[in-house]
């Protein structure tokens, strides 16, 4: 394979990251949670390092007008597949 036919395959398979993913990653293990206990928790708590509750502490999350790592959790509990991962 020629540098060429690499760099054509990396232009066509890689694209950036927009937007913060730190809440999807809350999200995906809140919903991930649920699965693993077979019900919906009564509470949950979200333990992050410094830099995820940095980089996720302002972020709105789409769909809603709210922001922050309780409603990525929220959402992941309540509405996550952690079984759909694109």
């Amino acid at each position: 394979m020629t540098e060429r036919q690499m760099l054509n395959i990396l232009k066509k398979e890689l694209v950036p990251a927009l937007g913060c993913t730190e809440p999807v990653a809350i999200a995906y293990a809140a919903a991930k949670a649920k699965a693993v206990l077979g019900a919906v928790p009564i509470k949950a708590k979200v333990n992050v390092s410094r830099n995820i509750l940095k980089n996720a502490m302002g972020v709105g999350i789409p769909g809603t007008d709210m922001v922050g790592l309780e409603m990525a959790a929220s959402l992941g509990i309540f509405g996550g597949n952690w079984e759909i991962v694109e």
